[in-house]
């Protein structure tokens, strides 16, 4: 069939040149096409070039010849990528119109983003410390530095893998989770509504038990991850929505962080963190969006290493993200952390956990 206009919602999803539904898309025969997304460059520069191609093919020349321009030797040049920015955004008349809502929706309340630093307590230090003794005996191959990166982010969450019951020894064990807390309870005291993002799927559950009996909620919050249908989450949702009070939903970052409107709360807190700074604006705007009316709050809680300081794998990645996130705002680059900013990551947390020890 051939189209008058073809419309692309959520762009994004035709990011990988080699999927169905992006050969389904390009094979759609429209005199107009338009595509709207929120990240144009969500995990590759590709992602920049497929969705482009899909409304006006051609226009950035073959895939291969973009990256080798573009990204030369697999990293970012930023001369390069100002110079995409230009002939993408500023070129008259440009392909891409690029809107940020804080300056084109002044409808929408303020936001404001609290970037709290707690001190790890004792059990957390240790569990921190051995990860790093273990990462040093392990060698310096790809493999363990991303098994150690994991242990890294994973101790600096929570250094326990499970809630004996305790649920106040618990929460004291996690510098983190120590502040969430503290955030939900002023929440509480407001009887306004928050998000709580936390990618680990034993956590949730832990996380609903407690709040449940801290909170003395009549059920346990709702819990949106990839285990639960899509239609199913419409319903919870729903269901958050029209509840009264003070209420917390809990959430998967990835797999909630998209197709949701739940302006009915007005906190959003990342409890664990995202190697993708895009992935954690999405799920911040569950809540910033069309239909917000009060002043939103966004809350990132670091767990500080009592020895390390500023040299703490919170700290360095929180640094990391933030430099990741500017970059993507001002000249498309992919915010997804590179292997080279994995590998300077690595080296940071581990030479400084050696000197320090």
């Amino acid at each position: 069939m051939s189209w008058g206009v073809a419309v692309l919602d959520e762009a994004q999803k035709v990011k990988n040149p080699a999927s169905l539904v992006t050969e389904a898309t390009k094979a759609i025969t429209a005199d107009f096409t338009v595509a709207l997304t929120g990240t144009p460059v969500e995990n590759h520069l590709s992602d920049l070039w497929c969705v482009t191609d899909a409304v006006q093919p051609g226009r950035l020349g073959a895939l291969k010849d973009f990256v080798n321009y573009y990204l030369p030797d697999g990293t970012v040049d930023e001369g390069r990528m100002r110079e995409l920015k230009s002939l993408l955004i500023e070129h008259d008349p440009a392909p891409m119109l690029r809107r940020m809502k804080q300056d084109h929706l002044p409808g929408l309340p303020e936001i404001s983003v609290h970037i709290t630093r707690s001190e790890m307590p004792a059990l957390q230090a240790k569990a921190y410390d051995d990860v790093v003794v273990a990462a040093r005996g392990a060698g310096g191959d790809r493999g363990a530095m991303l098994k150690a990166l994991q242990h890294l982010r994973s101790v600096s969450l929570h250094p326990l893998a499970d809630c004996d019951g305790n649920h106040q020894a618990f929460i004291d064990a996690s510098a983190r989770l120590k502040d969430t807390v503290r955030i939900l309870d002023t929440v509480a005291s407001r009887g306004e509504k928050a998000l709580v993002f936390v990618e680990a799927v034993a956590l949730q559950g832990v996380l609903a038990e407690l709040l449940q009996r801290r909170y003395s909620l009549a059920a346990p919050p709702i819990i949106v991850n990839g285990s639960v249908e899509g239609s199913k989450r419409k319903s919870r949702v729903d269901t958050f929505q029209a509840s009264s009070g003070f209420d917390a939903m809990i959430l998967s970052p990835r797999a909630a962080g998209v197709g949701l409107t739940i302006v009915e709360a007005n906190h959003v807190i990342h409890l664990s963190r995202w190697w993708n700074p895009a992935v954690e604006d999405q799920a911040t705007d569950r809540v910033y969006r069309i239909g917000q009316r009060r002043p939103v709050h966004v809350y990132t809680p670091l767990a500080v290493h009592p020895r390390l300081q500023d040299a703490s794998f919170d700290v360095r990645l929180h640094e990391l993200l933030t430099r990741k996130r500017d970059l993507s705002r001002h000249v498309l680059a992919t915010p997804m952390a590179s292997e080279s900013d994995l590998a300077d990551l690595y080296l940071g947390a581990v030479q400084a956990g050696d000197s320090a020890s």
